[in-house]
Formats: C-alpha cells, sequence, structure tokens
C-alpha cells in the first residue's frame, strides 16, 4: 500500500476513534481521552491507537489512566466493528490501544517549569530580558 494511502487512512482512522469515544461510548469510568496519533502497518493488519487522558478532578492521573485503560481495551472490539464499518477496505485491522505518555509527560514539565519561574515568597519572577545580539539600536527620527 502506498505511503499516501497509509497516511489518508490513519487520519481517518484517528477521527473515527475520537467520534467513538466521544459520542457511542458510554462508560463513566472513561476520562477524558485523546487520540494522539494513529500507526497503520503496511499490511493492513495492525492499526495502534496511541492514546492519552488529563485527569479530572478529584482523580489522579495514575487512576484515571488505570480506569480509561480498562475501558478502552472492554470496548475495543466495538471499536474496531466501528471503524471497520466506515473504512471502504477489503480488510479490517486489529485495533491495538496503546497509552502514550507524551502529552503527560508535557503537563508535567510544563508545571515544573511554571513552578521554577516562582520567586521563593511565591510571587512570580519577572520575564528575563532578550539576549543582546550585540548590533547597536536603529537610528531614531
Amino acid at each position: 500500500m502506498n505511503e499516501r494511502r497509509i497516511q489518508r487512512l490513519q487520519e481517518q482512522i484517528k477521527e473515527r476513534l475520537a467520534e467513538i469515544l466521544q459520542r457511542d461510548l458510554a462508560d463513566p469510568k472513561l476520562g477524558m481521552v485523546t487520540i494522539s496519533r494513529v500507526e497503520l502497518d503496511t499490511e493492513f493488519t495492525v492499526c495502534k491507537a496511541y492514546w492519552s487522558v488529563i485527569a479530572t478532578s478529584g482523580k489522579g492521573e495514575e487512576r484515571a489512566r488505570a480506569d480509561s485503560d480498562a475501558v478502552l481495551q472492554r470496548a475495543r472490539g466495538f471499536c474496531q466493528r466501528e471503524v471497520g464499518r466506515s473504512l471502504n477496505t477489503r480488510t479490517i485491522p486489529r485495533l491495538e490501544f496503546v497509552y502514550d505518555g507524551g502529552v503527560a509527560g508535557a503537563v508535567r514539565l510544563n508545571q515544573l517549569l511554571k513552578d521554577l519561574v516562582k520567586k521563593p515568597d511565591g510571587a512570580p519572577a519577572e520575564s528575563p530580558a532578550p539576549p543582546d545580539s550585540g548590533n547597536p539600536p536603529p537610528p531614531t527620527a
């Protein structure tokens, strides 16, 4: 299968999975799940959907991840069947949900950077001045 077709199918599967998770799954344990990317092998037999979850208030990150993972594993067959109905292909790839820790890591890193910028008394520090380029300032008229 050519690369353009695979990329088009990956995007189509990603959009359809996001729609299924948002509209069709009615499990209260499913957190705010986002499909970050989809990888389809060249033989069109395996489709890996990478997901992340944002913890809702009252739940910890690990708890939200575990609950959402359990829901996604139970709903894998349903999601695979619904994705297959929207694809115009001869075969339907086997769907696998894989946790993508990159989004959670980026959120954690952003929070650490915000905490680092704060002064010891809790007030935010002034933003640093831009580095001097070594060029003289432009003349004013």
